[in-house]
């Protein structure tokens, strides 16, 4: 956790503690955004008091944490995290003993918020910022039976809330600006991306959006206009790969060409009066419920919701790594890098290799980062280990960041119209992968010719060498589809790794 200090409170309002004095967090509600947030505070950390009345709480909790666990690995875990260091309570005020924080996810019912806060409010010493996961009440109503409004504030989550960064945060009328400020400088603290909202706005900004295309999605189906599967795809397929790195906004701006969006704006305003959406819902029929929940069970197929999710998961972390690996790399075009580039890590989740490995490898001028991930629920196969397709889908990752770090990455592949082409493999299965076991592939530089590279990759579980993977790769001008010589600033980069051809190269099948 970091050295932060939350903002001085305003005058009148209690000292809320320093973010460096919380170690304990406690979650009131347990279903998917409380058991999220839970598994989040876990993975920071923190030990998490977890207050549900369902007999069943715990066992729901422990397979939320059983899934999100490995996701949390990937990206958002700390050092100290500790996954068995929470309890399950049922009585509130046990619960909210010795916390330094209070996330509330209770289910969607005014009466029972304004309740369940009016208690935590009452328990809890005003020192406590209460924040609440609510998907649409404003705390100004929430709050209505609080002996101690000025503590109380929304920080609206989204699902699932231990891999989605985003949090908006927004006060009610009664709540202090300096618990506003607390609440956003814990979330930032906590590795949150926060909105801090100047006004309360039903249903905040997310949802506000979500709920206009929502609403357009059911009309279409009702309608005849489109099927759940035409609607869906039309976002994984379309805009949807747009938005991790611009949101509508800028996406309309780059729509305006060079005159950006005040040219969108002048040439497309006019579209505004088209009748291309309809922002009232349609009544939700009988009929119409059938059909969506149809549509989507069609869509889904053979797919359970545990595969859905763990396909998800694996998406948003692959979408977050390249995020921030473009951020990383446009930062260090900004200052001033040398026309080869930036040096290319590894990304933040990957470990360090295993011990055993010969010789340790890091990324640096000399030697090829290895490759860090956790395995997920849908490559396991019938046998219950990892199949073998997925040994070589990791080694297509380790070689992916391999070419990342060379400067083939994917704007050398737009620019060039030229990328790195595997033609021969040959892949060893040692031992066995169990689900959330954690894999580093380390890669090995054999050798280097003008247009060709042979390389080796090692994947450990711990210290335990489970496969390894040889190959062969060609540089291939796509345009032209003939084997061509790398760029010098390749070429160059190349020629800095250190060499090494581990004792199990070249060997015969068997």
């Amino acid at each position: 956790m970091n050295d932060s200090t939350p903002a001085a409170p305003l005058p009148d309002t209690p000292e809320f503690l320093g973010f460096d004095a919380i170690d304990t967090v406690t979650c009131v509600g347990a279903g998917t955004i409380g058991g999220g947030w839970a598994a989040y505070f876990l993975a920071q950390g923190y030990r998490v008091k977890i207050w549900d009345p369902a007999p069943d709480a715990g066992e729901k909790f422990a397979r939320l944490l059983d899934a999100a666990w490995p996701a949390l690995a990937e990206l958002d875990m700390v050092e100290s995290a500790d996954r068995t260091a929470w309890s399950i309570h049922t009585d509130l005020a046990e619960a909210l003993a010795g916390t330094g924080f209070v996330q509330e996810s209770a289910p969607e019912d005014l009466a029972l918020k304004r309740g369940l806060l009016a208690q935590i409010d009452e328990v809890c010493s005003p020192n406590i910022v209460v924040s609440s996961s609510t998907s649409g009440y404003s705390m100004t109503e929430m709050a209505t039976e609080a002996a101690h409004p000025e503590r109380l504030v929304v920080g609206h989550p989204f699902n699932p809330p231990y891999l989605i960064p985003l949090v908006e945060v927004v006060g009610g009328r009664s709540t202090s600006a300096a618990a506003v400020d607390w609440a956003a400088g814990f979330f930032s603290h906590i590795g949150k991306s926060v909105i801090r909202m100047d006004r309360e706005v039903p249903g905040f900004i997310a949802n506000r959006l979500q709920e206009a295309q929502w609403r357009e999605a059911l009309y279409m189906v009702e309608q005849g206009e489109a099927t759940v599967e035409q609607i869906d795809r039309s976002i994984t397929d379309g805009p949807g790969l747009r938005w991790p790195f611009q949101g509508p906004m800028l996406t309309f701006h780059l729509a305006g060409g060079e005159g950006g969006m005040a040219h969108m704006l002048d040439h497309f305003g006019p579209s505004l009066k088209s009748p291309w959406t309809r922002l009232t819902a349609p009544e939700l029929s009988q009929q119409l419920r059938d059909d969506v929940v149809a549509g989507c069970d069609i869509e889904a197929g053979d797919r359970s919701i545990a595969d859905l999710v763990a396909h998800r998961d694996a998406g948003i972390i692959a979408l977050r790594r390249l995020t921030d690996q473009l951020a990383t790399t446009t930062a260090g075009s900004v200052g001033g890098e040398s026309p080869e580039g930036p040096a290319v890590s590894p990304p933040p989740s990957a470990a360090a290799p295993p011990a055993s490995a010969s010789p340790a490898r890091t990324a640096s001028a000399t030697t090829l980062g290895s490759y860090s991930t956790g395995v997920v629920s849908e490559w396991i196969d019938y046998n219950g280990h990892m199949s073998e397709a997925f040994y070589v889908l990791v080694f297509g990752f380790a070689t992916d960041q391999v070419m990342d770090q060379l400067g083939l990455d994917a704007a050398y592949r737009e620019s060039a119209k030229a990328s790195l082409y595997t033609v021969e493999s040959h892949i060893r299965y040692l031992d066995e992968a169990a689900l959330g076991d954690r894999l580093t592939v380390v890669p090995h530089l054999v050798s280097a010719a003008e247009k060709k590279l042979h390389l080796a990759y090692e994947m450990y579980v711990g210290d335990r060498l489970i496969s390894t993977e040889e190959i062969m790769a060609l540089h291939v001008d796509q345009a032209e589809d003939r084997v061509v010589p790398f760029p010098y600033t390749v070429a160059e980069r190349i020629s800095q790794i250190d060499m090494e051809r581990p004792d199990w190269v070249g060997r015969a099948i068997g």
